[in-house]
């Protein structure tokens, strides 16, 4: 028998905030785990310090909702996008240069920076994904498989590859080098949400409108997981770093933790009303961010690095025994749940813990003032070379071509350029998948149920 881990530890609340006039859309860490951004329903991406609880800065440039968001691998930029139909990349502090560029024909549902940090990934309501240089603002290809909405993108960990889905119920992998789609995954039942690579960039899960959570592995080009373990459409999903947990958030109020591994959920975490939006962990995977309708930002420490699946089992086991008996742990914010017969999580209810009661409301939240650069204009000139007169939002004023080049030193136009893209590392430690890399199969499709 083995013996037990001392130091294991459930996942338990740290951090409770609020300061969203409505629903947040998504968050992201930036690459240190010092920061957060959410994007919201109303229009603005707040910045959350978490070094600093009392000071947060909120960014309002755009003029509707705010779908994504994405920190690029230095931290020195934010890219976010909105109905508005825009993309605005900004310097994440209080006084900054913030520059945007239309985007797309319809609203922008995400944004990704690439590893390099050099590349931009959009997709949009008009079924289309497209690439952009950061730097230069310039249109590089787009992708036009999708026949519906496409509600997610993102880069693979090696960035040479881009995956979405949406909500024609497929989820497609494509080649940046050759731009074309190289995996096609249909789907019977639900349509794609949210989309998450594995950090070995072989598997792809996918959080579903059926209420399902699948992963995918694309050596095999096959399902190789499936999860029913919530009660409602899946919002969002992310990977722990170390590739063996998977964090879900659904409409059903509730997030999971998924044992990769042991194939099932370990965890169920409540503490927000309504549906649950995103989910993310950061850098280490020391801790993660949940957000939901309710406005709330919860941040968790995962302790994940405490798991151990014999104490996992022994603690299962201890309580429900102390359920069955009539006697309840005392003081205890976790209990063993079953929602159907494949999960007997732990519950984790924060609701009457400390750091829920204590919620961090008497921060400051600061107005960033940015100046602004003229990208659409910029890239019309670049594109077609004749002047363009471009209308901006709330102004009744023109931007012409000299009222850009003030602009043309801007420091978000100076940055390193990178040639090449370092390739990560795809040392693979997962049971079920391969450490093959993909083959080149242009245009294989596969079905799954």
């Amino acid at each position: 028998m083995s013996k037990l881990n001392a130091e294991f530890a459930d996942p338990c609340l740290e951090r409770h905030f609020t300061g969203h006039r409505n629903a947040i859309t998504q968050i992201r860490f930036n690459p240190e785990g010092t920061r957060l951004a959410t994007s919201s329903l109303d229009a603005t991406v707040i910045l959350w310090d978490l070094k600093q609880a009392a000071r947060c800065i909120r960014f309002a440039a755009h003029t509707e909702s705010v779908y994504g968001v994405s920190w690029s691998p230095r931290s020195n930029l934010v890219a976010s996008c909105s109905k508005d139909r825009t993309v605005k990349i900004w310097e994440p502090k209080l006084k900054g240069v913030s520059g945007d560029f239309l985007a797309h024909g319809k609203p922008v549902r995400s944004v990704d920076f690439d590893p390099t940090g050099t590349m931009l990934v959009t997709s949009s309501d008009d079924k289309s994904l497209k690439l952009w240089k950061v730097a230069t603002r310039k249109f590089v290809t787009s992708f036009a498989c999708h026949t519906n909405w496409v509600r997610s993108a993102k880069f693979s960990p090696c960035g040479q590859m881009v995956a979405s889905c949406g909500d024609d119920k497929t989820l497609r992998i494509y080649d940046i080098n050759s731009g074309q789609c190289v995996r096609s995954f249909t789907e019977e039942k639900g349509m794609g949400r949210q989309l998450a690579w594995h950090p070995d960039g072989n598997m792809i899960a996918v959080g579903m409108t059926c209420h399902r959570v699948k992963i995918f592995d694309l050596v095999a080009q096959q399902l190789i997981q499936l999860y029913q373990v919530h009660a409602g459409p899946v919002n969002d999903l992310a990977f722990h770093p170390n590739g063996k947990f998977l964090v879900t958030c659904s409409d059903d109020e509730t997030m999971k933790i998924l044992d990769l591994l042991e194939g099932r959920p370990v965890y169920t975490l409540t503490g927000h009303t309504g549906s649950v939006t995103a989910v993310a962990f950061n850098h280490d995977g020391s801790r993660f961010a949940t957000s939901g309708n309710d406005r709330q930002l919860l941040i968790w420490k995962s302790n994940l690095h405490t798991y151990d699946i014999a104490s996992y089992e022994a603690k299962v086991t201890g309580e429900a025994s102390l359920s069955e008996s009539g006697i309840e742990p005392h003081a205890t914010t976790s209990t063993t749940t079953a929602t159907n017969a494949s999960d007997q999580s732990i519950l984790i209810d924060p609701r009457q813990s400390v750091a829920y009661k204590h919620r961090d409301k008497n921060f400051q939240v600061l107005d960033s003032d940015y100046t602004g650069h003229e990208y659409e204009h910029e890239q019309h000139q670049r594109n077609y070379g004749t002047p363009t007169e471009t209308v901006y939002p709330n102004t009744s004023s023109t931007k012409n071509k000299n009222d850009t080049q003030s602009h043309s030193s801007s420091s978000l136009l100076q940055l390193p350029k990178i040639l090449q893209s370092e390739s990560l590392s795809h040392n693979n430690h997962f049971p079920f998948a391969t450490d093959k890399r993909m083959p080149d199969h242009s245009h294989s499709s596969s079905k799954y149920f």
